[in-house]
């Protein structure tokens, strides 16, 4: 009886004993792993991210915009297999036709390989795409069941678009979160914006709920910025400058272009020439430093005018075209020198010797003076522009390193010291704005929906660089070095262009292993002369076929610009100072009605109008008749039109528009076309227009 009362009590303990391992047991893994499990449900903040401002240029066209990317992953995993196998072959021929990068059996092989993986639930299938191929991916077989049966998983990342390619794409700026550059980066914390917060709880596998909360906010989107940048004036710049590193098979090129008084940069290109393909990799304009060559001879002979050692009509001795200067010999690209002439001719010849000598005859004893000289001229100053880059200027001063008895003649034809294409331009658009030196900008204004925050105003560095009777006695050698000088091929009869070219040898003095000499081809000034409107600089490195020199690798880009700005801003041709009519009727070229009114309407010419944006002129005895010319219909229609005597400008942005492919040979008015009239076009067509004045 007691033996089984002591049975009871142990089955009962060891019973006691178990319910409480297993209590205990439950306890543990609902603390430990259920806690785990359970967290992920507890209700949580998401960011939501701010929409990015837009940048824009002069006219408010889009420069900088974002434009949503998906990367696309597949949960293979989810799929039926019947339906997988049965849809597989239709699926990968959808692909295949969208994307193009793969054969439809390519992908059915990479999705089934896939499939009978461990980790197939996050296959990546392509990344990169845009919305539309995503709406089409939404539509494809399988994938139209969406992410629980169709398996398809897009995640959206972060993506800025260029709506113009590369034009001035390197100021504009790229968007990378290690290191972004140009204006993206200067304007980085006003572009971004504040992002917002949500409160979400977990529903289900990859499904939230939003949840209110004091704590909630909406995401507040960055602010715009306007830029100084004119497209049409960044197309022309970059177009001639695209020329010529063809023509002259060179390794980059830079342009600026700047409006005198306001310090608006109009135009910036960076191209770089990689075997006839161009992209912009790097801001010359901005961040490379070196030798200017003769476009720095400007400065020399200002020096000497402020402090009163000499006059333009002085004379100098530019022997046989040779000089010494303790052991190294100074040389002009002519042989046998100019002989005895002015210092002014020596400026507009660009005698290296003839300046150089007479900055070491006035300066020799005291080198000090006419740094600190340049230095007042502003070009040893950083210039503090928005976007960032290092301040690698380099000036030379007397009894510091690297100084010694040839630096201040070598110095004075633009050798022996460091700036940046933008620092010279800075210093010429000075002489053109009566020597006010204003800092070169980017932007305008900043605004907020449309509506202004704030502008950005023109900033004076130094309001006088030097004399006006310096700035007026040196223009006219300015106009000289275009008239009669080195860079005569440029001249023309309608308006002034007063400039200097430049020829510097890369590296000069350096002990080299190999003969081969690298140039950097150079011209600044500034238009028209009279009355200066814009400054421009151009600077071509290492030009290996047709020349190297400023005058015929670096002037020619300037009057391409200069031409077509001339042509198209009405504001700096000079006012008509009658009233009266013209005895004869214009011609006038085909092209829009808006530009052939204005002109007629200015010239005081009768004229008979049309109501259509396109014309065709024709001249009676007292009157010009715009008769309507319906190319607009003819693309609607997908037909050619005649184009014959249309402003080459205007064909090309039609043709564009119309999505043709326009090779161009000449400039002026169209004068053939390899499409005929009434032939029919279609996307991406390629089509050649040959142009003449």
């Amino acid at each position: 009886m007691k033996s089984n009362i002591n049975l009871r009590v142990v089955i009962l303990y060891v019973f006691v004993c178990i319910i409480a391992f297993v209590i205990v047991s439950r306890i543990l893994i609902v603390q430990r792993l259920d806690n785990n499990i359970s967290s992920v449900n507890i209700p949580k903040f998401f960011e939501i991210e701010a929409s990015r401002g837009n940048i824009f240029s002069d006219d408010g066209s889009l420069l900088a915009i974002s434009m949503p990317l998906y990367n696309v992953f597949l949960d293979l995993s989810v799929i039926d297999d019947n339906l997988f196998n049965q849809e597989i072959s239709d699926l990968s021929m959808h692909l295949s036709i969208l994307f193009k990068d793969k054969t439809p059996d390519e992908y059915e092989k990479y999705l089934r390989d896939s499939r009978i993986k461990k980790n197939n639930k996050y296959v990546k299938l392509r990344r990169k795409v845009t919305h539309n191929e995503l709406s089409s991916l939404r539509s494809f077989p399988i994938l139209k069941l969406g992410q629980n049966k169709g398996g398809l998983i897009p995640e959206e990342r972060p993506n800025r678009e260029n709506p113009f390619g590369i034009l001035a794409k390197r100021t504009i700026g790229l968007l990378r979160e290690s290191n972004p550059i140009g204006l993206e980066r200067a304007y980085n914390k006003t572009l971004s914006g504040i992002d917002g917060l949500q409160l979400k709880q977990r529903i289900g596998k990859n499904f939230w709920r939003n949840e209110d909360s004091q704590f909630n906010s909406l995401p507040q989107s960055g602010n715009d910025i306007v830029t100084t940048i004119n497209v049409d004036m960044q197309d022309v710049a970059e177009g001639a400058l695209m020329n010529a590193l063809m023509h002259h098979d060179a390794d980059w090129g830079t342009v600026v272009l700047m409006e005198v008084a306001s310090g608006h940069v109009k135009a910036i290109a960076n191209l770089k020439n990689n075997e006839g393909v161009f992209d912009e990799y790097y801001n010359h304009a901005i961040a490379e430093h070196s030798e200017p060559g003769s476009t720095f001879k400007l400065a020399s002979v200002i020096a000497g005018l402020e402090d009163g050692f000499y006059t333009l009509l002085d004379s100098v001795d530019t022997e046989d075209g040779t000089h010494k200067f303790y052991d190294k010999i100074m040389r002009d690209s002519r042989k046998g020198g100019y002989g005895k002439i002015t210092i002014g001719e020596a400026f507009v010849k660009s005698s290296n010797v003839g300046i150089s000598k007479i900055i070491d005859k006035h300066y020799k004893e005291k080198p000090k003076y006419f740094i600190d000289r340049i230095y007042k001229m502003g070009l040893c100053t950083p210039l503090d522009l928005e976007l960032p880059y290092p301040n690698n200027l380099l000036v030379k001063r007397p009894g510091r390193e690297g100084w010694s008895g040839v630096t201040l003649p070598w110095m004075s034809i633009g050798y022996s010291l460091r700036l940046s294409p933008i620092h010279m331009l800075t210093f010429y658009n000075a002489i053109a704005n009566e020597g006010v030196m204003v800092k070169p900008l980017f932007t305008s204004q900043i605004l907020k929906d449309g509506k202004l925050i704030s502008s950005n105003n023109t900033e004076i560095i130094n309001p006088a660089i030097c004399s006006k009777s310096s700035i007026k006695a040196i223009i006219p050698y300015l106009i000289d070095v275009v008239d009669m000088g080195t860079a005569k091929k440029i001249k023309n009869n309608r308006y002034k262009i007063a400039g200097k070219t430049g020829t510097s040898l890369v590296g000069y003095g350096q002990k080299r292993e190999d003969e081969i000499k690298r140039y950097r081809a150079s011209f600044v000034g500034f238009f028209p002369a009279q009355k200066p409107k814009y400054s421009c600089i151009v600077v071509v490195y290492n030009p290996k076929e047709n020349g190297f020199y400023g005058s015929d690798v670096a002037a020619p880009v300037f009057k391409e610009i200069s031409d077509k700005i001339f042509a198209s801003d009405m504001s700096i041709h000079q006012s008509i100072k009658t009233k009266e009519r013209i005895d004869k009727l214009p011609i006038l070229s085909q092209g829009t009605t808006e530009d052939a009114i204005q002109i007629l309407d200015r010239v005081l010419v009768d004229y008979e109008p049309t109501d259509s944006k396109w014309m065709v002129p024709s001249n009676s005895d007292s009157q010009i008749t715009l008769s309507t010319r319906n190319i607009e219909n003819d693309f609607k229609k997908r037909l050619m039109p005649n184009l014959y005597g249309m402003n080459l400008m205007d064909a090309v942005f039609l043709l564009e528009n119309a999505g043709l492919d326009v090779v161009i040979s000449g400039q002026g008015h169209v004068v053939s076309q390899s499409i005929k009239k009434g032939e029919m076009i279609s996307n991406n067509q390629k089509i050649n227009l040959i142009a003449s004045l």
